[in-house]
């Protein structure tokens, strides 16, 4: 079976990524993957170096923050039915059997299944909240024009109105290709940030934004500890967000201030984070608005880090409090300060949460897992099952 994956950039990133696990795990389930994207990029670099088809079509109709208002969606929806036949075309010249679209704002791919006839899966791994009064005709598309829609976790599932179409499908992750930070490669990657070997490294890996992602409330609960008598050392592996450029100045600006800036290592971005991991501690997601179900917290977990992060959104269902890390309240520097207190002063405890994170990814959120159920949910949308 043929499959067509419609993604809405080139970029890597977390949804990018998983999408790219997902595509390599199908072929031995009978499932062979293509990508159509909107542009050349790292995505399309990496598929094709996997050995996946790519294809680019820059008039995929795809919604941004800059067009949802009258005088961007005007331009948007002129071109709308054009690239819906454009795509239809390749699909029915191509033979897909399927079309997968990876995200929620990707909205011509669903519309151009239709008119090539082939059944419609959608992977919602995004927050509508700024939709605002539009969420509800747009919930009612996404479910008009699939056969199913793929949840990464249940807070993003209720979204959406009760549906027998709507399922939720945690994203899972490969053991083998995570295997555990040997001595030797964590004494290279602090060298490589200018960590000693028994300095205290706290962590984060993601995209640099203030209020979203939630990264000033660590340097804050960073600087109360430092009051304390605890000094750490924090890095961050990862750039600024699109449209958000300003942030890491803002960043360091704000660590200059609280006194931290010689504790703090930016990492810029990494398209292999994994060194980053390996010179931490302890991994924290502060991010102080809802993640769907963050990539990095699994991947963080399978290389045996505890997990301190913010009880929102799909990450409780990764984190289980007390066991694999702590859950605490967003924008807390309070609550989170005392939790790394807890976690620094206690290796014993940290190297048991690290076990625990990585079996808990083996038992409950494997790649194999994932992709298991990705193919059923394909066969149910191929035999119309509802």
């Amino acid at each position: 079976m043929k499959v067509l994956f419609v993604h809405n950039s080139a970029d890597i990133y977390g949804a990018s990524r998983s999408l790219l696990r997902l595509a390599e795990a199908l072929p031995p389930l009978g499932f062979h993957p293509s990508f159509l994207l909107p542009a050349e990029g790292p995505l399309g670099a990496w598929a094709r170096a996997a050995g996946v088809p790519v294809r680019i079509q820059s008039s995929l109709r795809i919604l941004h923050r800059n067009i949802l208002n009258p005088i961007g969606l005007t331009p948007f929806f002129l071109g709308f039915p054009s690239a819906v036949l454009e795509t239809a075309r390749w699909i029915r010249q191509e033979g897909f059997d399927l079309v997968h679209t990876n995200l929620g704002t990707v909205v011509s791919s669903a519309w151009s299944a239709k008119c090539a006839g082939v059944p419609h899966v959608w992977h919602v791994r995004d927050w509508f909240q700024e939709f605002g009064f539009l969420w509800r005709p747009y919930a009612s598309y996404i479910l008009g024009f699939s056969q199913k829609v793929i949840c990464v976790s249940k807070p993003i599932a209720r979204q959406f109105p009760s549906s027998p179409k709507v399922c939720v499908l945690h994203n899972g992750l490969d053991l083998a290709k995570f295997p555990p930070v040997e001595q030797a490669e964590r004494a290279e990657a602090r060298r490589r940030f200018g960590f000693g070997p028994e300095e205290k490294v706290i962590g984060s890996v993601g995209r640099i934004k203030f209020v979203r992602k939630g990264q000033e409330h660590l340097l804050h609960a960073a600087h109360l500890l430092r009051q304390q008598g605890l000094a750490l050392r924090l890095l961050f592996a990862g750039g600024a967000a699109p449209g958000s450029e300003n942030h890491v100045p803002r960043m360091k600006a704000l660590a200059r201030d609280l006194g931290l800036e010689g504790s703090v290592v930016f990492a810029g971005e990494m398209p292999d984070p994994r060194p980053a991991y390996a010179a931490m501690d302890v991994f924290v997601l502060p991010s102080a608005q809802p993640e769907p179900f963050g990539g990095v917290v699994l991947e963080a977990m399978a290389l045996q880090l505890p997990v301190v992060a913010t009880a929102i959104g799909g990450t409780p269902e990764q984190v289980v409090s007390g066991v694999t890390g702590f859950l605490v309240p967003p924008a807390d520097p309070d609550a989170l300060a005392k939790k790394l207190q807890a976690l620094c002063k206690d290796p014993a405890l940290c190297s048991q949460m690290g076990r625990a994170g990585r079996a808990r990814i083996g038992a409950h959120l494997s790649l194999n897992q994932t992709a298991q159920g990705v193919a059923s949910i394909y066969r149910q949308a191929l035999a119309r099952i509802p």
